[in-house]
């Protein structure tokens, strides 16, 4: 439920319905600066925003607990020490297959290389006949130039340099997280305090907890079914016969994050995985049809019922939040992208200032 601007006092109301120019030059420059702001200072911000959203998505078995007369700051402990152990054993149960994949990549690449050859021998023909022709109507070229190649740092080497930089930001997240659920009250408190408009702090408070509930409801269902998106994909893999199906399931529930993008890499990562492990040529071709099959059912038939109307986003608008938070942050921020832009728009939705934003990020 909204809340009415026009509960306040009638000047108050007046003001934040009809801003004034200098209103709006003041939000246009202040967007600007919080757009330089979380560009230039990614490695502090991006934290930060992950945290936040880890808070929202755990906010509901945390309140739980409390429910069930759990001190706050041991129910806080438990859910995010729970969800990171959660994490650590899918990791884990990755790595393995992860390792093994990587291991065998060049025999993996000679097996598909002979599959694409077999494939596409009738256009490798053609194309070498046109080649023969143009080198004989070609006058002779000159000596090649010669080349220095700078040796640059393995795959394993930088993988390790950057897992060893990774610790100290994860652990950052893992403790934030903590914090703001053990001290919800408190942090809402003061963020009620840095919301625009006339109202008094314990309607600014009730506006943040309607702002929370909608959005930690979005996060908590996307995550649930992105689970299961990966968890059918693992069994449909396994099914055809693909190695380490439960690899690439992961990475299927992982990249269902980022719309449109992510399940056109995962088609294509799956049919390398197939065409490299499983023969024939037409039974590995399974493999990425079920994935498609699977994900058209969860983006037309799953994610609207389980959403419905808590789906506030057009395609439009996710569209562009996954280009301007791909932009942002790169990799991260196109996985955050629709959590993120879902947050924006539920926050112009409740802030009466804002409340042109919302109508044009609405479905």
């Amino acid at each position: 439920m909204q809340f009415d601007p026009s509960a306040g006092s009638g000047d108050d109301g007046d003001a934040l319905r009809s801003p004034r120019p200098s209103s709006r030059i003041s939000i246009v420059l202040g967007s600007l600066v919080v757009i330089a702001t979380l560009r230039l200072g990614r490695s502090l911000v991006l934290p930060v925003v992950v945290a936040l959203l880890l808070t929202l998505t755990l906010s509901a078995p945390v309140r739980w607990l409390e429910r069930k007369r759990v001190p706050g700051r041991l129910a806080a402990a438990v859910v995010v020490f729970g969800a990171l152990a959660g994490g650590i054993c899918a990791t884990t149960l990755l790595a393995s297959p992860a390792m093994e994949w990587i291991l065998s990549a060049p025999a993996t690449i000679v097996a598909l290389e002979a599959k694409v050859r077999h494939i596409t021998m009738p256009f490798d023909a053609l194309q070498r006949s046109v080649d023969r022709m143009q080198l004989a109507a070609a006058p002779p070229a000159p000596d090649a130039p010669r080349t220095v190649q700078v040796a640059t740092r393995g795959f394993f080497d930088q993988l390790s340099v950057d897992s060893l930089a990774a610790i100290p930001v994860a652990l950052s997240v893992v403790f934030l997280t903590y914090f703001l659920l053990a001290n919800e009250p408190l942090v809402r408190r003061k963020l009620a305090g840095l919301l625009p408009g006339g109202y008094e702090l314990q309607r600014r408070e009730h506006l943040l907890g309607e702002i929370e509930l909608a959005a930690s409801h979005f996060l908590a269902t996307v995550a649930v079914i992105n689970i299961g998106v990966g968890a059918t994909t693992a069994l449909a893999l396994w099914a055809v016969g693909v190695p380490n199906p439960v690899l690439w399931g992961g990475i299927a529930g992982l990249l269902n994050f980022v719309p449109y993008v992510g399940p056109m890499v995962t088609v294509g990562l799956i049919a390398v995985a197939a065409l490299a492990g499983v023969d024939p040529t037409a039974r590995a071709l399974l493999a990425p049809a079920a994935f498609v099959g699977v994900h058209l059912t969860e983006s037309n038939f799953i994610t609207p019922f389980a959403l419905g109307r808590h789906l506030p986003l057009n395609t439009v608008a996710m569209f562009l939040g996954l280009l301007f938070f791909g932009w942002l942050w790169g990799i991260p921020g196109a996985v955050l992208a629709v959590p993120l832009t879902v947050c924006v728009k539920l926050v112009c939705d409740h802030v009466p200032t804002l409340a042109h934003i919302g109508e044009l990020l609405d479905s």
